[in-house]
């Protein structure tokens, strides 16, 4: 898994390429959160979920924590749309702002 930040005038892209599954991963992505919300505490954060079709239970709930009770304006735009269906399962596309950011195959 490779971490990617990008920073634009009204928001920071944190994009997440490669698959999440390790606690290793899932740190990397809480510290990359906590250190752009730390350098940019008034910006937008989209974390990009590009190529992974799962997600740690430490991932949801730092997601979950950081805009619920940090209240940090986050945003998570899945590339999977397996990975969609199973936050959809689990009624968390509310809860963490979930996007779909994968295009669907033409026929």
């Amino acid at each position: 898994m490779d971490l990617m930040t990008k920073v634009h005038s009204e928001h920071v892209d944190i994009t997440v390429l490669g698959t999440i599954k390790t606690i290793a991963n899932a740190q990397a992505i809480k510290e990359a959160i906590r250190k752009t919300h730390e350098q940019h505490p008034d910006t937008i954060i989209n974390l990009v979920i590009k190529d992974s079709f799962i997600i740690t239970s430490s991932v949801i709930g730092c997601v979950i924590k950081s805009i619920e009770m940090d209240k940090i304006a986050l945003h998570v735009n899945v590339g999977s749309e397996e990975l969609y269906e199973m936050l959809e399962d689990m009624n968390l596309i509310d809860v963490m702002n979930v996007r779909k950011a994968y295009r669907c195959a033409k026929a």
